[in-house]
């Protein structure tokens, strides 16, 4: 196994348009790298040149102790899982799973070797002699790692691998990949515009958008720490609430003011924003961090915020609220599924004050960020 390093990397189509700008990351060796973003972000086509599917424009690709950005896909040592799985329909699974060591011209008793431990590892054994079409969608995703398993390679590569899977399929499948790469201990690179696989599966995730990385931390940092409001809005589900008002100067202290709504902020919050008082700002407050009674983290009267219920959607042990706040800004919240709320009728919305982001409006910064999560944002 080995690490993968992009330096300053960009690729731009014929025609002049920029599929990915200035993308520098080292991805550590055994490390589980997941690159996030919406449709047309630059994440697959940062993965084909790795792969070397695709050539850079300019910038830098290793592999390894190698610079790869002039070796053909064949010889960079790496394995790549597809999203349609790329079986070959006339083959046995054991022969789909060959084929690659096949044409390496591996020992016949090797490659029987690696082919049965790849199988025993997926559990997919009593598969080896059927072919792709009587496999169901997970069975054929199995054998699409098996064959890349098979390898040995130093980098695996992974793109959206589980799209084409059913909901609960997809969620065993990440518990399987994410097992998979505990007892290998590989290097993966891993593609996909699900939020929930980045989250369940990545050492570190990459999150792009419009072709550059707007944020590279682990899981839970880049959800309770995002450095700018794309990243905020991107992760989490249902996704981050945002109030657009204004600081300002009040009392000794900074407030956030929306309409004639006030919420006064906490003293370590105002300090970093101090800077920003009488500029427009945004508020971003996820979900979970709103309630509907003021006790625990949501007791106080500085954090209240007045809205009508609008939509109530029971998901059994909880139920997501969807409000109408100042301005008729939509506001959801997550309850438990106890608590009594009513279509149409009025709600004091809480909200935990230790939980908020506040963005700038020009740029779009987190400027809220205490300067060791600033600094841990890259």
């Amino acid at each position: 196994m080995a690490g993968v390093a992009l330096e300053n990397v960009t690729k731009v189509f014929p025609g002049g348009t920029v599929a990915v700008q200035d993308f520098s990351l080292n991805i550590e060796n055994q490390e589980f790298i997941v690159l996030v973003g919406p449709s047309g972000c630059g994440k697959s086509t940062t993965l084909r040149m790795v792969a070397g599917l695709e050539e850079a424009t300019s910038g830098t690709i290793r592999i390894g102790d190698r610079v790869v950005n002039d070796v053909p896909p064949k010889d960079r040592d790496i394995a790549m899982v597809f999203q349609n799985y790329a079986l070959y329909p006339h083959m046995t699974v054991y022969k789909n799973m060959a084929f690659g060591l096949k044409l390496r011209r591996f020992p016949k008793a090797e490659i029987d070797a690696r082919v049965k431990e790849a199988a025993r590892i997926l559990g997919i054994e009593e598969l080896l002699e059927r072919k792709p079409k009587a496999l169901s969608g997970g069975q054929r995703q199995r054998v699409a790692v098996g064959r890349a398993i098979v390898r040995q390679p130093q980098a695996f590569l992974f793109d959206e691998p589980l799209s084409n899977l059913d909901a609960k399929l997809r969620v065993e499948m990440r518990a399987e990949l994410k097992r998979l790469h505990h007892r290998l201990q590989t290097t993966v690179i891993y593609v996909t515009h699900d939020q929930a696989e980045a989250m369940t599966l990545g050492d570190r995730v990459v999150v792009m958008n419009e072709g550059r990385i707007q944020q590279v931390a682990p899981p839970l940092t880049v959800y309770d720490y995002p450095t700018n409001r794309f990243v905020a809005g991107f992760l989490g589900t249902p996704s981050m609430n945002f109030l657009k008002g204004r600081l300002a100067a009040e009392g000794g202290g900074v407030i956030f003011q929306v309409d004639s709504v006030k919420i006064r902020l906490p003293d370590r919050v105002a300090a970093r924003v101090q800077g920003h008082v009488g500029r427009s700002a945004t508020l971003g407050v996820r979900p979970e961090d709103i309630g509907a009674k003021g006790e625990g983290k949501f007791a106080g009267t500085q954090n209240v915020l007045p809205t009508t219920v609008r939509v109530v959607e029971p998901l059994g042990d909880e139920q997501i609220v969807h409000l109408s706040g100042p301005s008729d800004t939509p506001v959801v919240c997550k309850l438990d599924s106890h608590i009594a709320v009513a279509v149409d009728a009025p709600m004091i919305a809480h909200l935990d004050l230790g939980r908020i982001h506040l963005f700038d409006d020009q740029t779009g910064d987190n400027i809220s960020l205490e300067p060791e999560h600033v600094a841990h944002a890259n």
